[in-house]
């Protein structure tokens, strides 16, 4: 008797000391979308441990079972120190989820550069557990271009800057260069905030000369730590820069203060001060300095 075989998905291309030497593999229970748009190869399969689950170039980008401790923590460690940001910029984040966060700041408009239409096109369809309509907002400008480009044409205009982009392979290498928080820099205005998608912890020459670079940019840089269940040694690490503000000295009460305010009219799934405090909380083998 024959027996039906099972198709798996492997994680092989995860850059640093983990290339080539590890598989994160998953099984396909239904395949929602295998394909390719002019810029990387795409896929969505149904997976019954983390729902669904999104690749990009053979990288796990997020699952249906914790995205939102992806997208609650890249946005509110870092945005909750600004005390009235109105003007946005996403750089990346073509799923959606970084928007849906950012939008409980109701903010007056965000700028979100993806240069990946297709990526889009395909959250809209099958994502909508990350994105949840955001993407019909009318605060909302979309530009699919170069990010990098995109920032250099914009002086001391946002209050937020987030960089959710993907590992520091292919195209977005460049956005963890020394060059490009230059130019996040300049693009943020006197209080501006921006945050960073970095790493995992296992890398941690990445962490250093990520928090490097940035300092020598940024009068105030801090990272937070969570956990990616759906990641291969999710242990992960996001940065937070600020020309203003530090936020070794963001008073507790303050943010207890705010974040009561916030929960009355938007959902946190994951982030709360109690994480907020605890995300601070570096083992002494992670630190940079």
């Amino acid at each position: 008797m024959k027996t039906k075989k099972m198709s798996w998905f492997c994680e092989r291309t995860v850059p640093g000391k983990r290339y080539g030497k590890m598989k994160h593999c998953f099984l396909i229970e239904k395949l929602i979308f295998k394909g390719k748009s002019p810029y990387q190869k795409i896929l969505i399969f149904d997976n019954s441990v983390y729902g669904k689950v999104f690749v990009l170039d053979d990288i796990v980008q997020l699952s249906e079972s914790d995205e939102f401790i992806y997208h609650e923590m890249l946005t509110h460690p870092f945005l909750m120190l600004h005390p009235n940001p109105k003007k946005f910029l996403i750089i990346g984040g073509g799923d959606g989820g970084t928007l849906r966060e950012c939008l409980k700041y109701n903010p007056d408009e965000i700028f979100m550069v993806d240069i990946d239409k297709k990526v889009i096109e395909l959250a809209k369809q099958y994502l909508t557990f990350v994105n949840q309509g955001a993407f019909n907002d009318k605060r909302l400008r979309l530009f699919h271009e170069d990010g990098k480009n995109f920032m250099k044409r914009h002086k001391d205009y946002f209050d937020m800057v987030i960089i959710d982009g993907g590992d520091p392979i292919g195209p977005s290498v460049s956005l963890f260069a020394y060059k490009f928080y230059q130019d996040i820099f300049a693009a943020l205005k006197e209080d501006g905030i921006a945050s960073f998608q970095i790493g995992s912890f296992l890398d941690t020459p990445l962490i250093k000369s990520s928090f490097t670079n940035l300092k020598k940019v940024f009068p105030h840089v801090s990272m937070v730590r969570l956990d990616m269940p759906s990641y291969h040694c999710g242990d992960y690490c996001f940065m937070g820069a600020s020309k203003k503000y530090d936020f070794d000295k963001f008073n507790p009460k303050d943010l207890e203060e705010r974040f009561g305010q916030m929960k009355k009219e938007s959902v946190f799934k994951y982030y709360s001060p109690e994480i907020h405090q605890a995300s601070r909380v570096i083992p002494e083998i992670f630190k940079v300095k």
